[in-house]
């Protein structure tokens, strides 16, 4: 009688612990983000000259934008010895800036230059107008782990911090026309599109 109770207790015990198990449905998922969120913060400006162009286009005056806020000066002139081309600086100008977010902390990106070097007047160029050339792009480092050094393009150091996030400023030079031209610059505005990529 007592090994009938005992045996009782020991299949009550296993049935009550069999009856309340569950069961839930759930999903496995994962989001892709290989693309880079560049945001432009502000374009950038050659500020305000005096152009003047060689007829032949032999010479080319040059105009400097350093990426380096702290740069002094940060833009500065270059005319050739023949000063067949000239430019003054009226108003200086100031570096582009741009903000990488979004991506893998810690993570070292690289930057390609704008494959576009020319800067038309901004309603189209004139007939034997000169006009201006853009190249010999330059980055500095704005935050993010090497916070304060110039961008290398043969070994990249565009490296974001924990947050995922970097920014840098865009410098360049400007040249006077290297085409033959009949007339002076025109007073105005003239601008570019370029396009700047940063990947890992």
């Amino acid at each position: 009688m007592k090994f009938y109770l005992s045996a009782l207790a020991v299949a009550t015990v296993v049935s009550s612990f069999s009856t309340y198990a569950a069961t839930e449905s759930f999903e496995a998922k994962v989001t892709v983000q290989n693309a880079v969120v560049l945001t432009k913060d502000n374009d950038l400006n050659f500020g305000t000259i005096r152009a003047i162009s060689d007829p032949t286009g032999a010479e080319q005056a040059t105009l400097t934008v350093n990426p380096d806020p702290a740069a002094s000066p940060v833009t500065s002139q270059d005319n050739p010895t023949g000063n067949a081309a000239s430019i003054s600086i009226i108003e200086g100008g100031e570096a582009g800036a741009f903000s990488v977010s979004d991506v893998v902390p810690n993570s070292i990106l690289t930057i390609s230059d704008p494959v576009n070097t020319l800067i038309l007047p901004l309603a189209g160029q004139g007939l034997n107008e000169p006009d201006f050339t853009v190249d010999a792009w330059t980055y500095f480092i704005t935050s993010g782990t090497n916070a304060g050094a110039l961008y290398t393009q043969g070994t990249p150091n565009l490296q974001a911090g924990a947050d995922g996030a970097v920014s840098f400023n865009i410098g360049a030079t400007l040249s006077t026309s290297s085409n033959a031209s009949s007339v002076d610059y025109p007073d105005g505005e003239y601008s570019g599109s370029f396009n700047i990529e940063v990947s890992y």
